[in-house]
């Protein structure tokens, strides 16, 4: 994809305080409620989904932390907001030293141990790729037609600025390289959300449907809203850095394989699923934090599955 001459912008986004933990699971087809550990076979984990929900109506108030397994105090370190460059859609995020996974024992154990990183700066999509630019890259015959696998995916549903959805993984990388970028690696897609705030959710404070689409609460299977919201849609769920709808919507693609526990060392050559990110609209709110941490086999293309891009900084 020809890259457009840029206007720079510099954009801040205003951040509040506080902290709230949830727990972990997740749902649509392909992309179920299952346990943290990937099976051996990829095929098994992609045949172990059970039917999408397709009845999801936003009519029962969002839930307490009451239900919340992982809850943490609310008050939490004031959020600073960061001032940062965007061009051409992407935010250019400044990197440095951040503290990645919990230091909540009552976290789910993919999520520790936490641990001090450093990582160089990098450019994020600001928002999920939408289904107009997903299209662009099926028409010049670069990447395949999204399969509906649910009557909720949103290749077909008349909306450009829906987040793409039913994307297997290497469609996903397809369409990064096609657009000259990559897909972001997991240590760089949680400093995006969080930055070095040790925060639950992107913005600071607690599960809202005013700031991210995902399951009204724990216990209800039903989302937000009968569908994901068009991108950049919910601007007070944005990150410290202005990266948007990094929790709830549909989660993300990384490019990095799952590992059961968090390592400070290189990041694993070969596996049998990918890390899966953010949770989305057919997640429970504790699965869609800023640690919270899924899987895809290969197989995986549901409706709660999407993806946006990075790229090395110049």
């Amino acid at each position: 994809m020809r890259a457009r001459h840029p206007a720079l912008v510099v954009i801040a986004v205003a951040a509040t305080t506080g902290a709230l933990l949830g727990r972990a699971a997740d749902a649509g087809p392909g992309d179920t409620p299952r346990p943290a550990k990937p099976p051996v076979d990829p095929l098994v984990a992609a045949m172990a989904g059970t039917p999408a929900r397709d009845d999801v109506e936003p009519d029962e108030p969002q839930g307490g932390s009451a239900d919340n397994p992982y809850e943490e105090p609310k008050k939490g370190p004031a959020l600073v907001k960061q001032t940062v460059v965007l061009q051409d859609g992407m935010l250019r995020l400044p990197g440095g030293r951040f503290t990645m996974g919990s230091t909540n024992l009552r976290a789910p154990a993919n999520e520790r141990p936490a641990h001090a990183l450093t990582i160089a700066p990098f450019w994020i999509d600001r928002t999920e790729v939408a289904v107009a630019a997903y299209r662009a890259c099926v028409d010049a015959g670069a990447c395949p037609k999204p399969s509906r696998a649910s009557a909720t995916c949103t290749y077909d549903a008349g909306d450009p600025e829906l987040p793409v959805s039913c994307v297997h993984w290497k469609d996903a990388d397809a369409y990064c390289h096609f657009a000259n970028k990559r897909l972001p690696t997991e240590r760089e897609w949680e400093y995006a959300a969080r930055g070095t705030f040790p925060t639950s959710f992107p913005w600071g404070t607690g599960p809202s449907c005013t700031n991210a689409i995902t399951l009204l609460n724990e216990q209800s299977g039903k989302s937000c809203q009968p569908r994901p919201a068009r991108v950049g849609s919910h601007p007070g769920g944005a990150s410290i850095f202005g990266v948007m709808d990094l929790s709830g919507n549909v989660e993300e693609w990384t490019d990095d394989w799952y590992v059961e526990s968090l390592g400070t060392g290189p990041a694993p050559r070969s596996g049998a699923a990918h890390v899966l990110r953010g949770g989305g609209w057919l997640s429970p709110p504790s699965m869609s934090r800023t640690t919270s941490r899924n899987w895809g086999s290969a197989l995986e293309a549901g409706p709660n599955v999407g993806f946006r891009c990075a790229r090395d900084a110049d």
